[in-house]
């Protein structure tokens, strides 16, 4: 039976430590990158064994169709996306690397080989990419430079990386107000398939819907002032997800016996 904990969302990148799908990461810059083109057709297969990602809070409600929105567990938790039934397993990405056709694609996905990273001691965020990425060749694909120049397909990536960072700020503070009013419980989820087999997911929590119905007049109102609402709302709506995931993995788990 797999015993799986839902990873927490990972801080941008230290010395010691990258974040998922990240095996080294550098300053995107003419010199070193002045011949890569961006080749977005090799598909999704840098992401077939994440089991979740972090969302950002403008992608709630798109996601919320898709995918269960669980919050990760610990003193600062963060809203992820849940992709697969246990640790390494990915259902949305099909085996020629293509995204499950007509799922939303999570923007962390998406945003990669780029992120923005912040440098601690120099006090400055710059634009990194993880340089072995797939999707960066030298002969097919869109230009990350013209005459030295970052290129319309490269300022396109920072401007999306920009938008998808403010979003996951901006997610993290809900989060902490979640968690701050004592509104997140730490779930479990016990999986039994019709076909056979079962599953475990810890390590996860969750807004009971009964316990926002005890949040006062006057919070609700700062909360709606400061449009929480809606992916609160998304959030519990996504519970309906967790059948469609179930759906999804049942065969997956199948071919693993």
């Amino acid at each position: 039976m797999p015993d799986t904990t839902a990873p927490e969302a990972a801080p941008l990148p230290t010395p010691q430590q990258l974040p998922l799908f990240y095996k080294r990461v550098v300053g995107v810059n003419a010199t070193m990158h002045g011949d890569l083109r961006l080749d977005r057709g090799v598909g999704y297969g840098f992401s077939s064994e994440a089991q979740s990602v972090p969302l950002g809070l403008g992608e709630f409600e798109l996601a919320a169709q898709h995918y269960p929105i669980v919050f990760t567990s610990g003193p600062a938790p963060m809203p992820m996306a849940l992709l697969g039934l246990r640790q390494g397993q990915n259902l949305f990405v099909m085996p020629d690397g293509t995204w499950r056709p007509n799922c939303y694609i999570p923007a962390y996905i998406r945003a990669f080989p780029f992120i923005f990273v912040e440098d601690g001691a120099a006090k400055t965020t710059y634009v990194g990419v993880e340089p072995d990425a797939a999707c960066l060749r030298h002969n097919v694909g869109m230009k990350l430079f013209e005459d030295g120049k970052p290129s319309g397909t490269l300022n396109e990536a920072i401007g999306f990386c920009s938008t998808y960072r403010d979003n996951l700020i901006a997610a993290g503070v809900l989060s902490k107000a979640l968690e701050s009013a004592g509104l997140l419980a730490e779930e479990e989820a016990n999986i039994n398939f019709t076909s056979g087999g079962n599953a475990r997911i810890r390590g996860f929590k969750l807004l009971p819907p009964d316990r926002l119905g005890k949040v006062s007049d006057e919070t609700f109102l700062e909360w709606r002032h400061k449009g929480w609402l809606g992916p609160i709302f998304a959030h519990l709506h996504s519970a309906g997800r967790w059948a469609r995931l179930i759906e999804f993995g049942a065969p997956e788990l199948t071919k693993a016996a």
